[in-house]
């Protein structure tokens, strides 16, 4: 726990936040996660939160306005040693940025603000302000937005937070059920493909989780834990928080280097390619021996406390305030 040195007043600038609400992604959980990470192991950072989405989770802790009261936004602004714009490639966020430059405030960018999608947007967004420190998602990204936008690679860091350990735990028994989840109608998940999979696997239960129709976070938690198998068909993720998620569970996947938080191979389960051949024969392979699907439960589980332990990503989130800062 960091409780030495001074007090650290933040803004933070975010499209939303949260696992429950209008709108769930994989940027709101982070960032959700993180508030609760430097609420246990930094209660020295004073938190006020600004969403373009209202904040309907109760946690405790941090401020919560909109970002239209600005108001508001500019009283806090003006009162915070940083000002962290976390999400949203909007007019509104960026004004919010403009006010923090007006105050001649330290600003944060990222980690889920620029990923090269829309560049045009992106590069708007950079001629009109100034920052000390951008975020990334993963590190490849750091060299990607570096080289796109002529940033100095010594102002780019790669910031990764990992799921709320308390909510992802490994259950004592596990269902029969291979998993797929996410928002089947974002073409990036390629749910074709798992339906593919499962006409090829029939003597195997596939369970697909927002096909066609949202889930709620919070009632999906434990019915993914139990999970025998997590297949993860993104064509590409600059993360991958469900997939940490499912690993947090202890539930072996199969996963393809393009997805970024792909594990470690026969550890948390299996990376190969995106080819059904190559699917189908690492699901069976995992699921017909017993022994090596507890070790790799065991493995998946360990692998996300190892490397995205909150403490950690607290630590690192209170250096970066205390270097622009």
């Amino acid at each position: 726990m960091i409780t030495e040195g001074n007090n650290k007043k933040v803004v933070i600038l975010a499209f939303n936040l949260g696992i429950s609400g209008e709108i769930v992604n994989g940027p709101g959980i982070s960032l959700r996660n993180l508030l609760l990470f430097t609420r246990t192991f930094c209660p020295n950072i004073s938190l006020s939160v600004f969403t373009r989405y209202p904040v309907t989770e109760k946690i405790v802790g941090p401020s919560f306005y909109k970002i239209g009261d600005k108001s508001r936004l500019k009283q806090e602004i003006e009162a915070a040693d940083v000002v962290h714009c976390w999400s949203g490639l909007r007019a509104d966020f960026l004004e919010g940025v403009k006010v923090a430059n007006s105050f001649s405030k330290p600003v944060i960018l990222g980690p889920n603000l620029l990923d090269s999608v829309d560049l045009k947007a992106e590069k708007k967004m950079l001629a009109g302000i100034d920052f000390d420190l951008l975020l990334t998602a993963n590190p490849r990204l750091k060299y990607i937005l570096a080289k796109l936008h002529g940033i100095d690679h010594n102002k780019i860091r790669s910031f990764m937070v990992g799921p709320d350990l308390d909510i992802w735990r490994v259950p004592e028994n596990t269902e029969e059920y291979i998993l797929w989840k996410g928002n089947s109608k974002q073409p990036v998940k390629d749910i074709q493909f798992a339906k593919h999979l499962e006409r090829k696997l029939r003597k195997y239960k596939f369970l697909f989780l927002g096909d066609k129709k949202a889930f709620d976070y919070r009632e999906h938690v434990s019915l993914a834990s139990r999970a025998k198998l997590y297949i993860n068909t993104s064509l590409s993720e600059t993360k991958g928080m469900a997939q940490l998620e499912q690993m947090a569970a202890g539930v072996p996947s199969v996963v393809h280097p393009k997805i970024y938080s792909h594990g470690e191979n026969y550890v948390t389960g299996i990376i190969t390619n995106k080819t059904i051949e190559d699917y189908v024969d690492a699901i069976k392979e995992i699921l017909e021996d017993d022994s090596l699907r507890q070790m790799m439960r065991v493995g998946a589980r360990g692998y996300v406390e190892k490397n995205y332990n909150p403490a950690d990503i607290a630590r690192k989130y209170w250096e970066m305030l205390e270097d622009v800062g």
